[in-house]
């Protein structure tokens, strides 16, 4: 994982608040009490980091890339430049978004994303799913790939994790995301704080309620909660 490349789309993303809310509420439903030691592997620009020192967590974060960073120790906690400088067995739970889609070689950070975590410690990873619905989103902000079910699966058996449950999140985003893909290749679509932000305000809470009954069969996103064994 490389300094961070969508510096533009992390922006715009801010547009979306009630998407950050819904995902942190994910995160939530299987984050350990507070006492709990968490660990926000690509921390971004902190948009969970800060939610969760609010709740009373304390909350180490790895982030490559230079510019964040700096933002981010102003919040607090220890800010590692990569995984492999993080020391072994430290953590109760790890939470990851929109991270591991923009790692090459994936087995083996997953495998140190093991390593810094304590015996029967928890993961939550929150992922891009499915490579038909790949836009210049994908391109701009340098994704290596999306994921399905099998894949992300098959990525955390190999780094010893025993997955406990998947759920697909965003079932609008699907059908999205296929639109912006014809749009764009007609020239009459570009991501924007706007564009997001419109989306979140009308779109993003109909998509939350569909996903109470298509969360196990379509979305957006893929997220999956595994343990460490």
């Amino acid at each position: 994982m490389n300094g961070y490349q969508g510096h533009r789309i992390l922006e715009a993303m801010r547009s979306a608040p009630r998407y950050a809310d819904a995902v942190f509420r994910q995160i939530c439903s299987v984050v350990p009490p507070t006492g709990s030691v968490l660990l926000d592997f690509g921390a971004g620009d902190g948009v969970f980091f800060e939610k969760f020192v609010v709740e009373g967590y304390r909350v180490d974060c790895v982030e490559t890339d230079i510019v964040l960073q700096r933002s981010l120790s102003a919040l607090g906690g220890q800010v590692y430049p990569d995984i492999f400088s993080v020391p072994s067995s430290s953590y109760d739970f790890v939470y990851s978004v929109n991270v591991i889609e923009h790692i090459t070689v994936l087995d083996k950070t997953l495998v140190e994303v093991r390593r810094v975590m304590r015996p029967g410690a928890s993961i939550f990873v929150f992922v891009p799913a499915f490579n038909l619905l790949w836009t210049s989103l994908d391109d701009e902000v340098g994704h290596v790939q999306r994921f399905t079910r099998k894949t992300l699966n098959r990525a955390l058996s190999l780094a010893g994790f025993e997955s406990i449950q998947f759920r697909y999140f965003d079932a609008l985003g699907f059908p999205a995301a296929l639109t912006v893909r014809f749009l764009e290749k007609l020239g009459l679509f570009r991501y924007s704080s706007k564009s997001v932000g419109l989306y979140d305000r009308y779109v993003f809470p109909i998509s939350r309620a569909v996903d109470r009954v298509a969360s196990g069969l379509i979305g957006k996103n893929l997220i999956a909660v595994a343990r460490v064994i």
